[in-house]
């Protein structure tokens, strides 16, 4: 932590404007004590990592988990630049009615906000926690992630880890934000297409703050003119030619019901396996699991009764709750699923494997042929997808 309390009830906080001899002649002369739990500690101004106050005993307290010089680098960069907009930001204000301490705070217009600058893995559980608490205390969390975090494969596939998704899911964006103050960048990732947790197709765009002319413009990413479309179809590509050789249970489960009551093999999934849909992302199990569950029960129903959204409804909630699909959150809604199972059946509705009948019900359009071939699969791939 970059502030502590003297022996005068005065705040010190550790700048770049403060020298080392400076720094070593107010610690010979006062002690400091943390402006959390009020335990004395000690002011470090060693040669490896950036000057800091550290507690003199093992606690939990949460200011004692220490800070790297990145992520103080980085809080200091956004506040410099709330200032340059002619805002008054402050660094690490205490917010005793809960208890929290974010590292950048600022009052715009009626708005207050809390700039969450996050650096190191944090659970799910806290990340709820922080962020109820920021809203309870009358503060709009704004969660941005160090660059450090990004997981790059290409141009336009990532890699994400439960903290990606779990700002994600308190962010209700459907994006992600992140800052590198190395670059002094903030980088947007959008247009999210979850083929499976290590394949995640986005938008990237990287922008320096002064491209921003109010806080309020990092929460909108910058339109991209690449779309992720011919990524997702690479995806699928992939994954025809060289198929996953470990497979979960749930993916072993459906590669087996394809090949048995369809007559088809794992590469040779049909494409409406495969249809992106944006901001997909509370299933922990691959894109054509959950939607080759759904596709396997049409099939299965046709000429016998209409496909309609409750009984689809029906039929994900029985494949979840026997673990055919995998939820990546404990508290999704009803609701939730509802709207990810009426997209999946408009675009099934656009790609022309089924066709309304009356208002409400369906039925699949034409006969599915099993794909024999790559190029086969390819060709179809490419006539839906590009």
């Amino acid at each position: 932590m970059n502030t502590a309390i003297m022996d005068n009830g005065k705040l010190i906080r550790i700048t770049h404007h403060l020298s080392k001899n400076r720094l070593e002649h107010v610690r010979t002369t006062c002690k400091f004590y943390c402006p959390e739990c009020r335990e004395e500690v000690q002011l470090k101004l060693g040669e490896q990592r950036v000057y800091h106050f550290a507690h003199k005993q093992l606690t939990a307290c949460p200011l004692a988990a220490g800070e790297t010089a990145y992520h103080q680098a980085g809080k200091e960069a956004m506040m410099h630049w709330l200032q340059q907009l002619g805002h008054k930001p402050v660094l690490e204000k205490y917010v005793s009615k809960v208890h929290q301490r974010p590292d950048v705070t600022v009052s715009i217009g009626g708005t207050s906000y809390a700039i969450e600058y996050q650096c190191s893995n944090i659970s799910r559980q806290e990340l709820r926690k922080r962020t109820a608490g920021l809203r309870e205390a009358g503060l709009f969390p704004i969660w941005v992630l160090g660059a450090n975090r990004l997981k790059r494969k290409s141009a336009q596939l990532f890699s994400f880890s439960s903290i990606h998704w779990g700002m994600l899911r308190e962010s209700q964006k459907g994006s992600l934000i992140f800052y590198c103050p190395l670059q002094n960048r903030f980088i947007h990732l959008a247009q999210l297409l979850v083929f499976k947790p290590t394949k995640i197709c986005a938008a990237m765009t990287v922008r320096p703050p002064t491209a921003y002319r109010k806080l309020s413009d990092i929460l909108s990413p910058p339109s991209s003119k690449r779309q992720v479309s011919k990524q997702w179809l690479r995806c699928i590509q992939q994954f025809r030619q060289r198929p996953p050789r470990i497979l979960s249970n749930e993916s072993k489960r459906l590669r087996d019901v394809f090949y048995e009551h369809h007559q088809t093999a794992f590469p040779f999934l049909p494409a409406e396996l495969f249809i992106p849909l944006p901001e997909v992302y509370i299933f922990t199990s691959p894109v054509y699991v959950w939607q080759g569950c759904l596709y396997d029960w049409i099939i299965r129903k046709k000429g016998s009764s209409p496909v309609t959204i409750q009984l689809l409804m029906k039929e994900i909630k029985r494949c979840i709750q026997m673990k055919e699909v995998k939820l990546r959150y404990g508290d999704v809604s009803i609701e939730e699923l509802k709207e990810v199972i009426t997209s999946y059946v408009h675009a099934l509705v656009r790609q022309g494997f089924l066709h309304m009948t009356k208002e409400g019900n369906y039925e699949v359009a034409s006969n599915q042929m099993p794909i024999q071939t790559v190029d086969e699969a390819f060709k179809r791939d490419a006539f839906l997808f590009h």
